[in-house]
């Protein structure tokens, strides 16, 4: 095997499931509570602050979040 893919193969090893395809992870009950009025433009600035700070912490959650947020506008059309 050429060395330069072999290099390559024993890096990608080390990060196993971090290259696997996982589930979005999602926020606990009373986290996505405050995401879910986020979404719906009910809360506080406190409120908005903690969840910028959440979203910092938890990008991953932004996918969730927009996710509600278009739930939210299709229920107001509706």
């Amino acid at each position: 095997m050429n060395q330069d893919f072999k290099i390559l193969i024993e890096f990608l090893d080390q990060f196993g499931a971090e290259a696997a395809g996982r589930e979005l992870p999602e926020p606990k009950t009373e986290t996505a509570a405050l995401l879910e009025r986020f979404a719906r433009g009910e809360c506080t600035q406190e409120e908005r602050a903690e969840v910028c700070r959440m979203l910092r912490l938890h990008p991953a959650w932004l996918r969730w979040l927009a996710d509600r947020v278009k739930l939210a506008r299709e229920s107001a059309t509706a």
